[in-house]
């Protein structure tokens, strides 16, 4: 007869790993994890995600020590260097195991990834499972945490790493515009931040793979944190939160702020009132600056976000500019989020 009340084990090991990393300066231990959700009754099924090429090769064997299956999802984004396929590979073994096994009562799910929120309200309120997130303090979404049934820390008793930990400098300086933005908008996207990081305006000096790359580790660190946000017209806007109790941040915060540059921003064709933000409000435009047609910032010197002049990034398939694809979601069913897209 089969086990009552089993428990699933999902495990987003990059978010943890990095999580562990940078904010505690350990790595994680499998059979710690493994322990964490047995608390809950007995594991029938363990799995945890990553591109483990980019992982010490010793975590394959200490994950199936454990009794973890890992399951290698290789990165497969061309634009963002460091995002894999992890989480859409632990969204769709989550569905599976709500579909499949009846009798898996609890779901432990190891990651402070926002991405997760529908899945989780999905499983409690659909299915009846009683779901457990269990993230390293401080990289965990405090929306993620709300929608589950209960909060089980990862590396709680641990100590955290000093908060004066050095930076390479353009790292310092990216985060300490990032903090800048973020006390001029209400909300930020990928996209937006990576435009001004790029602006004249503010003298980073930093190319366009540069800055991509460098917010994407943030992403993985913590030290921005995905949320979502609905618009007046039923799409849902990825946006990003600084984690104000990370590390990286407490140190720039004893630092002196540079004098960033908010500059006069206009459209590519004429120019409007700017909003007390800095930037120029539009019928179309999302609050943070970002377009979401095929329009794109310009600075009163007549060069774009990237200090030279030239058109648009479209997409040929949409029509649609790149940056307004990265951020811009649209609900397509209950069953699923949309891939990143604005309807054409």
């Amino acid at each position: 007869m089969a086990a009552q009340h089993e428990v699933g084990l999902f495990i987003d090991f990059e978010n943890i790993r990095y999580g562990m990393i940078n904010n505690f300066g350990v790595e994680p231990d499998p059979q710690a994890l493994m322990e964490k959700a047995r608390k809950y009754g007995p594991v029938a099924v363990a799995y945890a995600y990553a591109d483990f090429t980019q992982h010490p090769a010793l975590y394959r064997r200490k994950l199936e020590v454990a009794g973890i299956t890992p399951r290698d999802v290789p990165r497969r984004s061309p634009d963002v260097a460091h995002k894999s396929s992890a989480d859409m590979a632990m969204l769709m073994d989550i569905i599976d195991c709500l579909l499949d096994r009846p009798y898996v009562q609890t779901l432990v799910l190891m990651t402070g990834d926002s991405d997760f929120i529908r899945v989780t309200a999905r499983a409690r309120h659909r299915f009846g499972k009683h779901v457990v997130i269990s993230g390293v303090p401080g990289s965990v979404s405090s929306d993620l945490i709300e929608s589950a049934d209960a909060y089980d820390p990862v590396g709680e008793q641990l100590a955290p790493v000093a908060a004066a930990a050095p930076q390479p400098d353009d790292d310092v300086r990216l985060i300490q515009l990032v903090v800048w933005l973020a006390s001029h908008r209400p909300y930020m996207t990928f996209g937006f931040i990576r435009s001004h990081a790029l602006s004249p305006h503010h003298g980073l000096g930093l190319t366009e793979d540069q800055v991509t790359d460098r917010l994407t580790e943030f992403k993985d660190r913590g030290v921005l944190i995905e949320s979502y946000r609905p618009t007046d017209d039923g799409r849902t806007l990825r946006t990003l939160e600084l984690n104000a109790d990370h590390p990286a941040i407490m140190a720039c915060a004893v630092l002196p702020m540079p004098n960033f540059e908010e500059g006069r921003l206009t459209r590519g064709l004429g120019s409007a009132p700017a909003d007390e933000g800095g930037g120029v409000p539009a019928p179309d435009d999302d609050a943070d600056g970002h377009l979401p047609g095929n329009g794109v910032w310009t600075a009163s010197d007549g060069t774009t976000d990237n200090g030279s002049v030239r058109a648009p990034r479209v997409d040929d398939r949409t029509g649609e500019t790149a940056e307004a694809a990265s951020d811009v979601h649209v609900p397509i069913s209950d069953e699923a989020t949309a891939g990143g897209a604005e309807p054409g």
